[in-house]
Parts: structure tokens; C-alpha cells; sequence
């Protein structure tokens, strides 16, 4: 009798395109479920595989860390989920047992198993995932909806939240206002900041950025200068910068922009060292602070999805093209070079 097979998005190598493949399909182990994948976002973090960003695993691997979908099948032992149950998959999960899992710091574990980034992913039919991966999607919240906030509104959301401790009433700064950081401006105001600059390269971007809830916008320039503007509209610099973008620039506009006591709190991913602009006695005697942020806790996708289930946010709103599997290769190429104006881009695998 014939293996099973489906479609999957593989990676092979920086220098190769990613391509659609027959692979075998997944079958449950114990704590495990199937997920027919019903729609996966296109992460920035994506393109990195085609960059700068050293394979955390051998390739070929299935790419996909944004899913969401329709449990199909159950392995040996689980009994809190069943079959047609609607979920969005976390992003990862630690051994629970280690120093960083024990500190509430799971993304940081080192026996970290992420789907499309350590383990296969979902710009496939169907993915395996472990059990402690799922969030139940509420009722009223689109699948599409449910797979953009497992990593571009649960990444901003935790880094505003948990790591940069944000207040009502507080000022924000959020540099790159792409698909992260447009969701952290809409987040920050949700969640009670006083005043939201947007900063990005992109007038276009900076356009769209004040329909996402931002106060005011910065066109990004010199670091100097660019930081100067955030100083002049905030009456010294705000509480809290988000820096979205993974660049040393961005990341030394946000340390530039900060009141006395403000914190940066870095997002973006990249592989060059990030910069500070400023005299170390300048730094301390501010009492600054700078931070790292990496993904999510599963609680903070869950209040994501409340947060749309109510309406106090919209993630379909930021849905600019749904493309099917075959079209995954030309969705690289729009959101690496911004052809069409993407903001965000979902697989929906049962697209014709």
C-alpha cells in the first residue's frame, strides 16, 4: 500500500528558492495531534533562512511558524483535545525543566522545539505538533485571524507586556512599522498608552501607521536626527521603544529616543551586534535599560485571541494577500522586496 502524501513548502538551501514538495504525510505520536493547516502567515523571520540566519537544523525542513487550523487526528494519551477542535499552534515549546523554562522564560530553552523553525512546519497540509502547542481559537475568530497573532501580535504583545512592563499612560515608540510593529502600535493603545510614534524609512508605511493608531510619525533619516524628531514630539523621549526592525541603526534610534528611566526592548531579529549611540556615564546616569524579547508565552496568544474575540483589536484588517501553496515562492519575493504593498501576507493551503 502507498504512503500518504501531501504538500509542503521546503527549505533546502540559502541559494535555492523554496519550493512545493510531495512529502510523506504526518502521523501522531503520543501527546501529539495532526493539524490540517488552514492558514500559515509569512514571517519576516522566514526570509532570514534565505539570508543571514545560519539553519538552526539540517535542511530540507519545512518552513511555517504562523499557523492555524483544524485538529484531525490525536496521538496515544491525548484527552483535553478531539477532532475538529479549531486551534492556533504556539509558537514553540521548552523542556519545562530547565533554568530558563522554570524562570517563565520558555522561548529561551535550549531543548526549544518550534514548528518551521526546529521541527517542520506548516506551509503544508498538515503539521504534527505536541499537545502543549495548541491555543483553542475563540468562536467569531477567523482561522486566517488566528494564525497571524501566534507570532506578529503575540511577539509585539509579550514584548510590550512581559518584557517591556508597559503602564497606561506611558509613552511609546515603536521603530519599523512593518507587520510587527504595526501591531505593536495598535497593542500599545489597547493597552492604554498616552502617546504611540510610529518610525519607519517607508512614508508609505508611516501612512498606514496612523490608520494602526499612532499618535504621530517620524520619517526615519540619521540616527541623530531621527531621534532628535522623537525627542522634540515627546517632550524628552518616550517610556518605551519597541525596536522592530533587527538593525543597529533602529536599535540606536531607540536608545536615543528614551526619557530618563525608559526602556528599549529589541524585537526585530538580525545577526549584526546591535549599537548604542551614547557615553556609557550618558546610559547610566538616564538609568536606562535595554532588553531582548524572542516570540511569546502561550498566554499571551490567548489574550491576543480574546482581545480580537471582543473587538478591541482587528488582525483580519491586516491581511493585505491570502495566497495558496503553489504561490508561496512569489509571496518571498513580494514581502523581501515590498512589490504590492504587503502587509501581511497568509499560505492558505486549500487555495486553489
Amino acid at each position: 500500500m502507498s504512503q500518504r502524501t501531501m504538500r509542503a513548502a521546503r527549505f533546502h538551501a540559502a541559494d535555492q528558492p523554496i519550493r512545493v514538495e510531495e512529502v510523506p504525510y504526518p502521523e501522531a505520536g503520543p501527546g501529539e495531534v495532526v493539524v490540517r493547516v488552514a492558514a500559515c502567515g509569512i514571517c519576516g523571520s522566514d526570509l532570514h533562512f534565505f539570508d543571514d540566519l545560519p539553519p538552526i537544523v539540517p535542511p530540507p525542513l519545512t518552513l511555517g511558524h504562523e499557523p492555524a487550523g483544524v485538529i484531525e487526528s490525536l496521538g496515544a494519551g491525548v484527552t483535553d483535545w478531539a477532532p475538529g477542535d479549531r486551534v492556533a499552534l504556539h509558537v514553540g515549546r521548552g523542556c519545562g525543566r530547565c533554568r530558563a523554562c522554570l524562570a517563565d522564560h520558555p522561548t529561551s530553552c535550549p531543548s526549544l522545539k518550534a514548528a518551521g523553525l526546529m521541527i517542520d512546519g506548516a506551509f503544508a497540509e498538515a503539521v504534527r505538533v505536541a499537545t502543549d502547542c495548541l491555543v483553542r481559537v475563540p468562536e467569531g475568530v477567523s482561522l486566517a485571524a488566528a494564525a497571524v497573532a501566534t507570532d506578529c501580535v503575540a511577539t509585539p504583545y509579550h514584548s510590550l507586556t512581559c518584557r517591556g512592563g508597559l503602564e497606561k499612560g506611558e509613552r511609546v515608540a515603536v521603530i519599523g512599522v512593518g507587520g510587527l510593529g504595526g501591531q505593536a502600535l495598535r497593542l500599545a493603545r489597547v493597552l492604554g498608552a498616552a502617546q504611540v510614534v510610529a518610525v519607519d524609512a517607508s512614508s508609505t508605511a508611516l501612512e498606514r501607521a496612523r490608520a494602526q493608531g499612532a499618535t504621530d510619525t517620524v520619517l526615519a533619516t540619521s540616527v541623530a536626527e531621527t531621534a532628535a524628531r522623537v525627542l522634540a514630539l515627546t517632550e524628552g523621549g518616550v517610556d518605551l521603544a519597541l525596536e522592530c526592525v533587527g538593525k543597529p541603526d533602529a536599535v540606536a534610534t531607540g536608545a536615543s529616543s528614551l526619557h530618563a528611566g525608559g526602556r528599549l526592548v529589541i524585537v526585530g531579529v538580525g545577526m549584526q551586534p546591535p549599537r548604542i549611540d551614547q557615553p556609557q556615564v550618558v546610559f547610566l546616569a538616564a538609568e536606562l535599560s535595554v532588553l531582548g524579547s524572542f516570540g511569546s508565552h502561550a498566554k499571551d496568544l490567548a489574550e491576543v485571541l480574546r482581545l480580537q474575540a471582543d473587538g478591541s483589536i482587528d488582525i483580519d484588517a491586516a491581511i493585505s494577500h491570502r495566497i495558496g501553496l503553489e504561490d508561496i515562492a512569489a509571496g518571498f519575493e513580494m514581502l523581501r522586496t515590498k512589490r504590492g504593498d504587503p502587509n501581511r501576507i497568509v499560505v492558505e493551503p486549500g487555495r486553489p
